[in-house]
């Protein structure tokens, strides 16, 4: 016994001295630029693997143990850094802009073209193959993990739906804090639509349907390179609609030379999505003591409504230390197996379904010693994991330079650009889908019956009357949107010095 008490005595001690010698370490990091904070920055423990990352404003708090001797700060676009501890508990690190493409040409407003080191602010470029690289039809979404402090929130389950960008995270609480998008020196809205919410509790408005945004009316095809503008360089080029930063995308365009022919170029994309994981649930019990089908508030439409089961027994005290108890004897209800023509269903995973997209891109290119033209036609179609959702565009443009005599120079560009699309609701509200799939018990198929989802009257099917059934939801109460833009830019440029040259674009 003595023995035992001595070994126990020895491992608390070691357990002691194992947790004592953790400690903990904060700290902040920053840009070497304009000292604004770095979110999504990896701060790992040297030699380990773990690590943390830091939050919007920069922070970071880390767990440490007492033989560590360094921390290795990295992100995208910044060059990685090492920092001693030596005993300190924090530890604040200002991290310095990759070096690599500092020559570079990047765009800034009106299209003029600079080399990234003889600015005066933080700039970074991405190119269009790069863009097309990531596989996305929305070119907000391309963006994401391609340069620093560019953060994507991107709206998954729905086809066409919008993405949020923002830039060193957000910079205000009331105003606008995704960056103004730029094309060819014109800014364009990015606006996403919005629909307005009826009276409580009944969605009449649809405001649980993801929109798009109408970034995704630009096409990555055309877009040759990205230049991101940071800080307020970025307010100072195009005014406070940029308080937030910039996106500067410039497009393709044709080619000058005689005799090169026209150049017919065609790309495809195919991809599927799916539901990466679903929640487990229970497949034993029934609902209640009875179940039934409602046919409105006060009504069944078949089948029976028994006393119904609030769980296990319980006890309460009441103000005046009175005990009462309430329950039923079958706390969970009656099990699946033993109700006869009834088997167990997973909504979850009997409702969606494998989603697909196909892009295809068509491009003609050409040009003589004094003109230049480029043609691209984009088809997306989009099917999405909830059934009977789309969403589908077709987009259209020209692009035409001239070099009229030696020193006036006129182009111009016009994109049509045609989208639709047919959405049901996401969230939690009482026509979204999730809410009645993710309550709807085992015992109730909602789409397997005599009736399928809705009676011979048009009515829909119901495990309970407030939650609309989602597959009577899915093809009753649709949100179609249709959206026909048209954006277009001209030039004319009078060089009157061979050695001034106002647009080079």
């Amino acid at each position: 016994m003595k023995r035992f008490y001595a070994f126990f005595a020895f491992i608390l001690m070691l357990s002691f001295q194992l947790v004592s010698a953790q400690f903990q370490i904060t700290g902040k990091v920053t840009s070497s630029e304009d000292g604004s904070p770095l979110p999504g920055v990896a701060v790992v423990i040297k030699g380990t693997t773990s690590g943390s990352v830091t939050n919007l404003d920069g922070d970071y708090i880390l767990e440490v143990p007492g033989n560590a001797t360094s921390l290795i700060f990295s992100f995208i676009g910044m060059q990685t850094q090492e920092a001693a501890i030596e005993g300190q508990t924090v530890v604040d690190v200002s991290l310095v802009p990759d070096a690599i493409g500092i020559d570079e040409v990047v765009v800034t407003a009106m299209g003029i073209r600079r080399e990234a080191k003889a600015l005066g602010y933080a700039t970074e470029s991405v190119s269009g193959d790069e863009l097309l690289g990531s596989g996305e039809t929305n070119v907000i979404q391309s963006l994401a993990s391609k340069a620093a402090g560019v953060q994507i929130v991107s709206s998954a389950g729905t086809p066409g739906a919008s993405s949020k960008i923002t830039l060193r995270g957000n910079s205000t609480f009331t105003g606008e804090n995704q960056p103004l998008i730029i094309v060819d020196g014109v800014p364009i809205d990015n606006s996403t639509q919005r629909t307005v919410a009826g009276d409580y509790p009944y969605n009449e408005g649809l405001q649980g349907v993801n929109y798009s945004n109408r970034a995704i009316d630009l096409n990555p095809e055309d877009i040759e390179s990205v230049t991101i503008l940071k800080g307020p360089a970025a307010a100072a080029l195009y005014g406070v609609r940029a308080g937030a930063g910039a996106i500067v995308y410039t497009t393709k365009r044709g080619s000058y030379g005689r005799g090169q022919g026209i150049k017919a170029t065609y790309s495809f994309t195919a991809d599927i999505s799916q539901v990466n994981k679903l929640p487990e649930l229970q497949m034993t019990w029934a609902q209640g003591n009875g179940g039934g089908e409602p046919d409105g508030a006060g009504g069944w439409e078949q089948g029976t409504y028994d006393v119904a089961d609030f769980g296990p027994d319980m006890l309460f005290d009441t103000e005046d230390d009175q005990a009462l108890s309430w329950g039923t004897a079958n706390s969970w209800g009656p099990k699946i197996a033993d109700l006869p023509g009834v088997t167990a269903t997973d909504n979850l995973a009997a409702f969606f379904q494998t989603g697909t997209g196909l892009t295809h891109n068509l491009s003609l290119m050409g040009g003589t010693d004094v003109s230049s033209f480029r043609l691209s036609i984009n088809r997306t179609d989009q099917d999405g994991i909830v059934p009977n959702s789309y969403f589908d565009k077709t987009s259209i443009r020209l692009t035409s330079d001239a070099n009229i005599t030696a020193k006036w120079k006129m182009g111009g560009t016009v994109n049509y650009i045609s989208s639709a699309g047919q959405r049901t609701q996401n969230g939690s509200n009482l026509s979204g889908v999730m809410l009645s799939l993710t309550r709807c018990p085992a015992s109730y198929n909602l789409n397997d019956d005599e009736y399928g989802y809705e009676f011979p009257t048009g009515q829909q099917r119901q495990y309970y009357f407030p939650y609309d059934n989602p597959w009577w939801s899915v093809y009753n109460n649709v949100l179609n949107d249709k959206t026909d833009r048209v954006l277009g830019s001209a030039y004319l440029n009078w060089n009157p010095l061979s050695w001034l040259t106002p647009n080079p674009g």
